[in-house]
C-alpha cells in the first residue's frame, strides 16, 4: 500500500445488538354478531350507483363494492336491523344521505402549513396529484419537497416542516389533513392535533417535548374510513418497530443517565421478553381466519425462533369467554417447537357455544399472568420487555372497554409513571385491524403511541394479513440484518463489530502493509484503493474476518477514476479522489451474530433499518444521514487487537469549508493553491477542535469504514482515506486543531458500487 504522508483512518463501533423480537397477532372481524334479525331486510332499493353489493351473515349485513380508485360513499357496510329495515346511510357528520355512491378517491389537503408555503391549493387532490411545499427565508425544510397522491388515498414521502431550529425539540409539524394547537417548542411544552370532517385520527392526538430533545408519542395521520394499509407497508412498519424494540440496550435497565431513553432491551437471560399472541375467536371472524391467523402465529414463532431468541410465550384465544392456550408458567413456554404444537391443537370451534366478543376479558387474562410471573420473584421481572399483539376491529359486545385493561396492565408495569424513567419501553402493544367494519379510533386507543414507530394497522382482509407475515417472514424483502452488532465488552460497554475486517497485503520486498476494511455483502469486503499497490497479487492479499484469519482473496477492484499519482506533474505526490476498493473473497462469509455485513447507503435494508417508508429514495436517505450541519458519526480505532469505539462529527454544515480548508497543512500539500486539487466533492471531512475535539484516525485505520450509528442500526457513509496529522506518530504531543480526517463519501460512488455489486443482493434503490 502507498505510504502517506497524510494519515490514514480505522472505525470502531461499540454495541451490543440483541436481535429480534417479534409477535403476535389476532383477530380480524367485528365483535359478536347481531342477533338474528326478526324480520329479513329488503334487496330493492339499496343499490349503488357505479358499484355492486353483496349480502353477508345470511342477511345481516350489506356491503358495497366499488372499482378500483372509488369507494362507497357515505359508508362501506350497513346492517340489517331487527324490524327488517337497513341501517341509514349516514356520513360521519350525521349528515342522512339518500342513495349510496361510488366516489373517486382523492387524498385530504393540508388543514394548515407553518413558516412556508405550498402550491396548488386545494381542499382535495385526486389520484397521481402533486403538491410542492417552500420555505421562507430563516426556516429549513425538513421532510418531502413535492408529495403525490396515491392511490390508498394518502401521500407518499415524510411530513414536510419549515423549522428555524430555534426550539428545545424540533417543530413536531402538522401532517397533511391535522390541525396542530401549540407552537411552542421548549421542554415540557406539549401540542394537539385534531382532524378535519370525516376523518379519523391515528397515532398521538398530543405530543410532549422530552428531556432528550424528541416528542413524545407517534406522528398522527387522518385516515378516512375507506383507507387501508397495503401489506408491504404494515410489514416494513411493523418489523421495523419490533427490531428496535429488541435490538439492545446502552444501560442495564434500559435508560441511561443523561435523560435519554433507549427503546432497546437485552434479551439475557433467555425469558426476559414475553409475547402474548392473542387470537379472537368470535362468531364474527369466520373459521377462515381464524386458520389465517395461527398460520401467521406459526410463521411468526419460526422467525423469532431463527434468531436464537427464547421469550415466554402465552397465547389466548377468546370469544365470550378467553381461554389460555399457553400460559407463561408452562414450563416449555419458551420452546417455540411446542408453543407451535399448541398453537396446531387450537380449534375454531371451541368457543362455537359462546360466540360474543369480550376484548377486555383476554386483556386482563394476560394482566393475570403477569401478576402470577411476578409473585413467583422472578429476579428478571423488572427487566421483563412485555409485548402484546391483537387483531380485532376494535368493536366488542361484552365486557366493557378493553382499554381499562391496557391501562391495567401499564400500572402494573409501572409505564408512564416516572417522568425521568417512563419505562415505555417495556411495554409494546400491536393492534392490528381487519376487515371494512374496523372502528378506527377503538383500535387506536388500544395500541402503543412511541416516537418513530408504529402500532396500529387496518388491513384490507385475512388475504393481506397473511402477505403481511409472508412478506415479514422473507428476510430478503422485509428485514435486513445489516447493521446489528451483538456483544457486550466486559467493562458493560457494547463493543462488538461484526464487519470490521483487517486486509494484510504481503509484498515479498517490502513486508507486511495492514489496512481495514467493512463486510459488505457475502463475498465483499469494502476498503480504500490506496491500501493496494497495482503489482500487488490476488493471492498476497488476506483477510481476517469473524475470528477467522487469512482468507483467500479471488480479486480486488479498484473505482475506475482513482489515481493515486494524477497530479504528481502539478507537484501533488498523492491524490485520494475515488479512494475506494472492493475485496472479492473466493469463499463467500458463513454470517453469525459476530460476523454480518453493515448497512450500505441507498438500499432496502438500510431503508428498513432506518424504518423509513418503502418508498423513500436515496436523496431522501442522504438527506436522514447527512443532513446540512455537524453529523455525529463513528470510527473503529485497534489498539492491542481491542476494537474501540471513536466519536466524531461530519462537518457537513457551515463548518465543511474550515475543515476543507485545512487539507492544505498536511505534508507535501503546503504549496496547493486550490484547494480543489487535492479535496473534491467525493470527500467527508471530520477532526478538530470544534464542537469539540474530535479523535483522529491513524495510518493502520485507512480502509475502515465511517459509520452513523441511527436507529439502533450502523450505517457506512464513507470509507477512511487521508489524514492531515499522523497522530499516532507524536502520541504524547498536543494535537493541533488542523488535524483532519478525509473519508470517500459513498453517496458519490453510488453507480460503481450499484455496478460491481449488483449480483450481491443488496437491492439499491
Amino acid at each position: 500500500m502507498a505510504s502517506l504522508p497524510i494519515t490514514m483512518k480505522k472505525k470502531s463501533c461499540a454495541w451490543l445488538c440483541v436481535l429480534p423480537l417479534i409477535l403476535g397477532l389476532l383477530s380480524a372481524g367485528v365483535s359478536s354478531a347481531p342477533s338474528e334479525p326478526n324480520k329479513p331486510c329488503p334487496l330493492e332499493g339499496i343499490e349503488i350507483t357505479g358499484g355492486s353489493f353483496q349480502v353477508l351473515k345470511d342477511g345481516q349485513f350489506l356491503e358495497y363494492t366499488c372499482p378500483p380508485g372509488y369507494y362507497p360513499y357515505p359508508m362501506k357496510i350497513r346492517n340489517c336491523k331487527p324490524w327488517g329495515s337497513w341501517s341509514i346511510l349516514q356520513t360521519r357528520t350525521k349528515k342522512i344521505v339518500k342513495k349510496a355512491e361510488c366516489r373517486a378517491i382523492q387524498c385530504p389537503g393540508p388543514e394548515d402549513f407553518e413558516n412556508g408555503d405550498f402550491w396548488p391549493r386545494k381542499r382535495f387532490y385526486n389520484i397521481s396529484e402533486q403538491i410542492s411545499f417552500h420555505c421562507y427565508d430563516g426556516y429549513n425544510l425538513r421532510g418531502s419537497v413535492n408529495r403525490t397522491c396515491q392511490s390508498t388515498g394518502r401521500w407518499d414521502g415524510h411530513t414536510t416542516i419549515c423549522d428555524n431550529g430555534a426550539g428545545y425539540c424540533q417543530d413536531p409539524g402538522i401532517p397533511i389533513g391535522t390541525r396542530k394547537a401549540g407552537r411552542q417548542y421548549r421542554l415540557e411544552d406539549s401540542v394537539t392535533y385534531d382532524c378535519g370532517q370525516g376523518l379519523t385520527l391515528q397515532g398521538s392526538q398530543k405530543r410532549t417535548c422530552m428531556e432528550d430533545g424528541s416528542w413524545s408519542g407517534t406522528e398522527p395521520s387522518c385516515r378516512d374510513s375507506f383507507m387501508y394499509d397495503t401489506p408491504e407497508e404494515v410489514s416494513a412498519a411493523f418489523i421495523s418497530s419490533l427490531t428496535e424494540t429488541i435490538e439492545g440496550a446502552d444501560a442495564e435497565d434500559g435508560y441511561s443517565p443523561g435523560g435519554q431513553q433507549n427503546r432497546k432491551i437485552v434479551l439475557d437471560p433467555a425469558g426476559s421478553m414475553n409475547i402474548y399472541l392473542v387470537l379472537d375467536a368470535s362468531d364474527s371472524i369466520g373459521k377462515n381466519n381464524f386458520t389465517g391467523a395461527k398460520k401467521c402465529l406459526s410463521s411468526l414463532i419460526d422467525k423469532v425462533a431463527s434468531y436464537g431468541v427464547e421469550p415466554r410465550y402465552a397465547v389466548v384465544t377468546y370469544a365470550t369467554e378467553a381461554k389460555a392456550v399457553v400460559k407463561l408458567s408452562d414450563r416449555e413456554s419458551s420452546n417455540a417447537d411446542w408453543v407451535k404444537q399448541e398453537l396446531d391443537k387450537i380449534k375454531y370451534s371451541d368457543h362455537r357455544l359462546k360466540a360474543g366478543t369480550n376484548t377486555k376479558k383476554a386483556l386482563t387474562m394476560l394482566y393475570e399472568m403477569m401478576i402470577l410471573q411476578e409473585s413467583k420473584n422472578d429476579i428478571n421481572w423488572n427487566k421483563t420487555r412485555h409485548v402484546i399483539v391483537l387483531m380485532t376491529d376494535g368493536n366488542y359486545n361484552m365486557g366493557g372497554d378493553p382499554v381499562a385493561a391496557i391501562e391495567q396492565i401499564r400500572e402494573f408495569l409501572d409505564i408512564g409513571k416516572n417522568r425521568k424513567n417512563p419505562r415505555e419501553n417495556y411495554l409494546d402493544v400491536y393492534v392490528f385491524g381487519i376487515g371494512p367494519l374496523v372502528d378506527q379510533e377503538k383500535i387506536n386507543a388500544l395500541a402503543s403511541k412511541k416516537d418513530g414507530e408504529r402500532h396500529v394497522f387496518k388491513v384490507k382482509d385475512m388475504e393481506d394479513l397473511e402477505n403481511v407475515f409472508f412478506l415479514m417472514i422473507d428476510e430478503s424483502k422485509a428485514l435486513s440484518l445489516c447493521g446489528i452488532a451483538w456483544g457486550r465488552h466486559k467493562s458493560g460497554r457494547h463493543e462488538a463489530q461484526p464487519w470490521h475486517v483487517s486486509i494484510n497485503v504481503i509484498r515479498p520486498s517490502a513486508g507486511k502493509e495492514s489496512c481495514k476494511g467493512a463486510v459488505v455483502s457475502e463475498y465483499y469486503v469494502l476498503t480504500a484503493a490506496h491500501c493496494f499497490n497495482v503489482d500487488d497479487q490476488a493471492h498476497n492479499v488476506k483477510v481476517d474476518a469473524g475470528g477467522v484469519q487469512n482468507r483467500e482473496v479471488e480479486s480486488v477492484y479498484f473505482h475506475p477514476d482513482y489515481d493515486i499519482n494524477r497530479k504528481k506533474a502539478e507537484g501533488i505526490a498523492e491524490f485520494y479522489d475515488y479512494d475506494i476498493a472492493l475485496v472479492k473473497l473466493k469463499k463467500k462469509f458463513t454470517f453469525t451474530k459476530d460476523l454480518r455485513p453493515i448497512c450500505l447507503p441507498c438500499t432496502e435494508p438500510t431503508t428498513r433499518a432506518l424504518r423509513l417508508p418503502l418508498s423513500t429514495t436515496c436523496q431522501q436517505q442522504e438527506k436522514e444521514l447527512l443532513p446540512e450541519k455537524n453529523v455525529k458519526a463513528l470510527f473503529v480505532f485497534e489498539d492491542k487487537n481491542n476494537l474501540m469505539q471513536k466519536e466524531v462529527y461530519i462537518k457537513n454544515g457551515e463548518m465543511k469549508a474550515s475543515c476543507e480548508r485545512d487539507a492544505l497543512k498536511a505534508p507535501g500539500y503546503e504549496k496547493v493553491r486550490d484547494l480543489s486539487d487535492v479535496v473534491t466533492p467525493r470527500f467527508l471531512c471530520t477532526g478538530g477542535s470544534d464542537p469539540q475535539a474530535d479523535p483522529n484516525t491513524c495510518k493502520g485505520d485507512s480502509g475502515g469504514p465511517l459509520i452513523i450509528h441511527k436507529k439502533s442500526r450502523f450505517i457506512q457513509v464513507g470509507v477512511i482515506s487521508w489524514g492531515v496529522v499522523d497522530v499516532c506518530k507524536r502520541p504524547n504531543r498536543a494535537i493541533p486543531s488542523h488535524a483532519r480526517d478525509f473519508h470517500i463519501n459513498l453517496f458519490q460512488v453510488l453507480p460503481w458500487l450499484r455496478e460491481k455489486l449488483k449480483d450481491e443482493d443488496l437491492a439499491f434503490l
